[in-house]
């Protein structure tokens, strides 16, 4: 199954109508609506953090321009804290978490990024076994 990466520091109609479909599954968020208020607010956040060098962004791994996965991705200076992350349930099992999360990680790393943090434990079995769990680079 051929997966493309994304990172996203604004939604789209499109992407935001996907994402609320993809959360609705999430045991993370009363449902997808939820979801995408928040991620709004770490986005807007992010935005305007010109003094505290926040930033926010949204990963997803797609596959024929629909999104199947996605994470959020927050931190400050060269950390980064991995959470929510969600797969679809017709997609689960075949690795498509541990390919974001590596996506996730050499992009962030060519952005200078030398520390990840998981938010769930699914997260810190994947940073695990790329050698990247709450330790420098």
């Amino acid at each position: 199954m051929p997966l493309t990466f994304h990172a996203y520091e604004t939604l789209s109609e499109d992407l935001r109508d996907q994402l609320e479909n993809l959360y609705n599954i999430s045991p993370e968020f009363a449902d997808g609506t939820q979801a995408v208020e928040a991620l709004d607010k770490a986005l807007e956040k992010s935005a305007r953090s010109y003094t505290t060098n926040f930033h926010a962004k949204l990963y997803t791994a797609e596959f024929n321009d629909k999104v199947i996965a996605a994470v959020w991705v927050t931190g400050c200076g060269p950390e980064r804290l991995l959470q929510y992350i969600v797969v679809h349930y017709a997609n689960r099992g075949r690795g498509v978490a541990d390919q974001l999360v590596r996506a996730v990680a050499e992009q962030e790393q060519a952005l200078g990024v030398t520390s990840f943090q998981p938010g769930c434990g699914a997260i810190h079995r994947a940073l695990a076994h790329l050698g990247l769990v709450n330790s420098p680079i």
